[in-house]
């Protein structure tokens, strides 16, 4: 019994003659991009770049390969009939890999080259329901992105990747690392109605997170929010039992001689010494490691950071309202604070937390 051979993926692929007028039609409707590798159900269409925006950047993408003078091949929008056949032989031909007769194949990399000069978009004038979508907050607006992959990228990085751990095989070196890849089902039963390359999309790459570091992570939080007042529960309570033993000496308020009100601003200025000394500590634990901050650390905290939170970390960011906006912010958190411990709250008037705010600006002014 005859056993059919396992062609040997070192030979050439056997060339299948075609229709010259087959890859002409074929070559028009090229693309980067395929609305079939969103969902294979989707309507035909997608987006070819055009050799003039090709990027210079140090990122890997279509139009990064492109400006580094490489064009990522090229797909169908839709298979039909003996598309799938013609587009990967016309990848064939790009690649050096094919066996047509040199003037067919002259004949053919011709038509490629005239059809792809230019850039086109194919049934992109309305979006398919199949079609994931996400919006992107833009100019006080939101613009909606369908995310498409580029087959051709991916073609480029699966060979990179395979030659990369091939080489680790044969060579072994501890400096380098085996790249991993998943699988990853797309296409389903009929991948190829997703496209030529779709195989090269099934073996995503595999990274693993970056370890939290606790340490950068409050840093970058001081910088790009400035410090939160964290009132000092001690001399709150203590204020708190001072305004208790006040109105209960005094018949249930609290005197406005000058002796109380001069007991009442030393409770204030510690409070208000302790909340600023909080940004004094922050200020220094960013000078210290201004190298691991956003620009060097200039200025010390991120410009849309609160206003008070900045001048709280850095005096230089103060302005001339600062003071009385901190001033305005700290008595309200005392006024609102909430004790644990069962016995009485604060019981503020307005005009106690006018006061309040007075003394407090007095001392950071």
């Amino acid at each position: 019994m005859a056993r059919s051979r396992k062609p040997d993926a070192s030979e050439p692929p056997e060339w299948v003659a075609l229709p010259h007028e087959l890859y002409a039609a074929t070559c028009a409707e090229l693309v980067t991009f395929s609305h079939k590798t969103v969902n294979s159900n989707a309507p035909p269409g997608g987006i070819r770049l055009a050799p003039e925006q090709g990027l210079k950047l140090p990122y890997v993408s279509a139009r990064t390969l492109l400006g580094a003078g490489e064009v990522p091949a090229l797909d169908y929008i839709a298979n039909a009939g003996k598309t799938a056949t013609a587009v990967k032989q016309l990848n064939q031909l790009r690649e050096g890999r094919a066996t047509a007769p040199a003037d067919e194949a002259e004949r053919i990399l011709t038509t490629l080259t005239e059809a792809t000069a230019r850039g086109t978009r194919i049934g992109t004038n309305k979006v398919s329901l199949r079609a994931r979508q996400l919006l992107l907050p833009k100019e006080g607006g939101y613009v909606a992105v369908t995310p498409l992959t580029a087959g051709g990228v991916n073609r480029k990085l699966r060979a990179q990747v395979r030659q990369h751990n091939e080489r680790l095989k044969e060579v072994p070196d501890d400096t380098r690392r085996r790249i991993p890849v998943a699988v990853f089902g797309l296409g389903g039963a009929n991948p190829q109605n997703v496209g030529s390359l779709v195989r090269n999309m099934q073996r995503p790459l595999v990274f693993f997170a970056p370890t939290e570091n606790r340490q950068v992570q409050a840093l970058l939080a001081l910088y790009f929010q400035g410090v939160r007042i964290r009132l000092p529960r001690p001399l709150l309570r203590a204020f708190r039992d001072w305004c208790a033993d006040c109105r209960r000496r005094h018949k249930g308020s609290i005197p406005t001689n000058m002796a109380t009100r001069d007991e009442e601003i030393v409770h204030i200025r510690r409070i208000a010494r302790a909340v600023l000394a909080q940004g004094e500590a922050a200020r220094q634990r960013l000078l210290a490691q201004r190298e691991l901050l956003p620009a060097g650390g200039s200025p010390l905290v991120f410009a849309e950071a609160d206003p008070v939170r900045r001048g709280l970390v850095d005096p230089e960011l103060r302005d001339k309202d600062w003071p009385r906006a901190f001033a305005l912010q700290l008595a309200g958190l005392i006024a609102d604070y909430r004790f644990s411990d069962g016995q009485e709250e604060f019981q503020f008037e307005q005009a106690d937390i006018f006061e309040l705010q007075a003394m407090i600006e007095a001392v950071v002014r």
